[in-house]
């Protein structure tokens, strides 16, 4: 088995003291890996890594969405939920990830904004709790930034962008205003809740289609919906540990490729908690790292790749013959800086 494995948050998205923050972790299987296989870097953002590793870019996914919820029209925005906290001359953005949000809570917003922006031609729909989508009178002429590669960013670097990117800034502006004064958040803080301040628009565009150079995975193991959506091959849900994975893959061909979103390290790293990342690799070490490199000696697993993403993010290949490589000695996650 050809084995594809998806680590974003590997690399801890703040180079600058990323070997700081990996001082004193012990992981020696995958220093190991890193050590042995063939390493480069890639610096990538979580779209691109996903899109480039599954074989489809991640963009025209508003319109897809509308169309499975059986909505009609040709221009959409994803409008999602979000959280924007101050501090101190930066705006950080925080995903629905972080919130409770009921669907009562989110029709009642959503409704505000449809009375406040019907004058613009703008639709809002929430077809799940954490999942808003906006309909346009025509294209947006506007380009953005999807909203897994904002989330723990300063939103002031990743505003709208190209012809109309002002006019859509100051609807954003409009809306942000909107949801900071509604009745629902008041509720919220008060229960000890976020409020939902902001809406993070997103996806807008034709409908991806399969990238020609990228081969085909027999199998997508992802807790992601929307990479569950995209894919054209079949999917499941993300396996608990390493063995779980083996136990997925049992009746799978011997030569099959096994794509596979291991995205436990991502919180962690894009809220930039240090110490929880660190906990989370101890634990990846344990739960992945150790039996993967048990599979590769035994030859369960004929090659790996390990990707994450970041401006530190690499792209790893390694099989079962470079571990007798003994003269290529382990290399920490600190050398990754």
């Amino acid at each position: 088995m050809k084995l594809t494995l998806l680590m974003p948050g590997l690399a801890w998205l703040d180079v600058h003291d990323g070997a700081e923050v990996c001082r004193g972790l012990s992981l020696p299987a995958l220093s190991c890996l890193l050590g042995r296989g063939h390493r480069h870097g890639q610096a990538l953002s979580l779209t691109e890594l996903y899109g480039r590793a599954c074989g489809f870019p991640l963009h025209g996914l508003a319109r897809e969405l509308a169309k499975h919820a059986g909505l009609t029209g040709d221009d959409w925005l994803m409008a999602d939920p979000v959280h924007v906290r101050i501090d101190r001359d930066r705006a950080l953005l925080a995903d629905v990830g972080v919130m409770r949000l009921s669907q009562d809570e989110a029709d009642a917003m959503v409704q505000s904004l449809n009375r406040h922006f019907a004058e613009d031609g703008l639709t809002f729909h929430a077809i799940e709790p954490g999942r808003w989508l906006l309909q346009l009178p025509g294209p947006s002429q506007a380009q953005f930034t999807p909203l897994q590669d904002a989330v723990g960013e300063n939103v002031n670097e990743h505003l709208p962008a190209g012809a109309r990117g002002l006019h859509w800034s100051r609807l954003l502006n409009e809306m942000q205003m909107l949801l900071y004064t509604h009745p629902v958040n008041d509720a919220r803080e008060m229960q000890g809740e976020l409020a939902v301040n902001s809406v993070w628009l997103w996806g807008d565009g034709a409908a991806a289609s399969q990238l020609a150079d990228q081969p085909r995975a027999d199998l997508l193991l992802s807790d992601d919906p929307i990479l569950q959506q995209q894919a054209d091959c079949p999917t499941d849900a993300m396996p608990y540990d390493f063995s779980g994975l083996m136990a997925r893959c049992a009746t799978l061909p011997a030569n099959s490729h096994v794509v596979v979103v291991q995205d436990a390290l991502l919180s962690a790293a894009q809220y930039r908690d240090a110490w929880g990342w660190r906990e989370q690799l101890q634990r990846m070490e344990t739960d992945w790292f150790q039996p993967l490199l048990q599979a590769l000696k035994q030859g369960k697993i004929s090659e790996l790749q390990l990707q994450c993403h970041g401006a530190a993010g690499f792209k790893l290949r390694i099989c079962r013959r470079d571990l007798w490589k003994f003269w290529q000695r382990p290399q920490s996650p600190a050398t990754l800086y």
